[in-house]
């Protein structure tokens, strides 16, 4: 897995205007609106909608609050991908910027990545499906007793099991059911790449009642 460089650059396209985005003078439908005036929706769950934006010759995305839960979202997700470790792993969209106008941040910039299919995720594992590492890890961090099955030496050394394994062990708080949806990954330069770290622990029991 490859270490990439964290971007430092300016907030939001160059031609959107920041004060659209402030809260609570702005309501998240105009928020949203906004957006979708300028940009191409590219996705859309129950508390954010993501938008493609081209930037500096790039494709990019912009994920926007659309209520309360897409702001405390946006908060959990920001304190993680501005973790250096964890984005060191490279197991996760690089994250380019935030809003930092507003306590809760309304929106998220980060790169573009590339749908990826079940077939594309499971060949990234070193010979066994990404649902079997997943499982593995699961019950490694969980001390469920011992393993039901051991892992070939292929697994172990393969990168992208080894950063799954790094980023789940050191980051408790992040919700295995969440990172298991085959929607919340993607392909960034050639590696699979988890695209949505807000659903955590602790955004799950606040907000949905836990999963």
């Amino acid at each position: 897995m490859k270490l990439y460089e964290l971007l430092q650059e300016a907030p939001l396209p160059s031609d959107w205007d920041p004060s659209m985005f402030d809260r609570p003078g702005t309501s998240f439908k105009a928020m949203v609106q906004y957006a979708k005036d300028r940009a191409e929706q590219v996705g859309r769950g129950s508390a954010r909608v993501a938008f493609k934006v081209p930037y500096k010759g790039r494709d990019t995305v912009i994920k926007i609050a659309m209520n309360t839960k897409g702001l405390r979202q946006n908060e959990e997700e920001t304190r993680l991908m501005d973790d250096w470790y964890l984005a060191s792993l490279g197991i996760t969209i690089p994250l380019i910027d935030y809003d930092e106008r507003n306590s809760m941040p309304t929106w998220i910039h980060t790169e573009y990545a590339r749908k990826i299919s079940n077939r594309q995720l499971d060949g990234f594992f070193g010979g066994i499906s990404f649902n079997a590492a997943l499982e593995f890890i699961s019950n490694e961090r969980n001390y469920r007793g011992p393993m039901t099955f051991q892992l070939p030496d292929s697994v172990h050394d393969n990168d992208t099991f080894s950063s799954l394994h790094d980023l789940l062990m050191s980051y408790d708080q992040l919700a295995v059911g969440d990172l298991s949806r085959k929607a919340n990954w993607g392909l960034y330069r050639g590696d699979p790449v988890i695209l949505d770290l807000g659903g955590t622990e602790t955004v799950l029991r606040e907000l949905y009642g836990g999963r």
